[in-house]
């Protein structure tokens, strides 16, 4: 049986300028049972940051192995990975030989551990936001998320819930 406080209605629309696209997309999602909330809206975030791919895979719970965001080949392999940085190295190694391509989201400062990971792992791209924003985001966060997304290429913005959160971002865009 399922918690219904870590079920969330999303309604995004995300312009993304980077890839010229605009979305909408409605989904159902859940915060998983040991999930904090800045870990679940990084995890939102990375999704509108690569929504324009129609093949990604919001993992829930029950998804094993439990990576956060995903897009497969044909012959389930990971071509896309993004992963949520949650203070395990070890866990990105292993995420890092299953799949092609992986990022990394994370909040600013950067982790010290995790930069010089990185440094040793020139084939994985970081994400960085403002933990402000996070902050932010999860201050007016809501079971019904109604989120109006804009993604530039050095920049995410948010209307949420009548807030405006926007929000420096670091990414090598494929």
């Amino acid at each position: 049986m399922s918690d219904k406080g870590r079920v969330f209605k999303a309604h995004f629309t995300i312009i993304d300028n980077v890839h010229h696209c605009h979305l909408q997309e409605h989904f159902t999602t859940a915060r998983r049972e040991t999930e904090s909330l800045q870990h679940f809206i990084l995890r939102l975030l990375g999704f509108c940051l690569f929504a324009y791919r129609h093949d990604l895979v919001l993992c829930e719970s029950k998804t094993k192995p439990q990576l956060d965001i995903f897009a497969s080949t044909l012959y389930d392999d990971y071509e896309l990975v993004i992963e949520v940085f949650n203070d395990n190295i070890d866990e990105l190694t292993k995420i890092r030989n299953q799949s092609r391509v992986l990022y990394v989201i994370t909040t600013t400062p950067l982790d010290a551990e995790l930069a010089r990971w990185l440094a040793l792992h020139s084939s994985v791209e970081v994400i960085v936001v403002q933990s402000e924003a996070v902050a932010e985001l999860e201050r007016v966060l809501s079971r019904s998320m109604h989120w109006d997304v804009c993604v530039d290429s050095d920049e995410i913005a948010i209307t949420a819930n009548d807030t405006f959160i926007r929000s420096p971002i670091t990414i090598h865009w494929p």
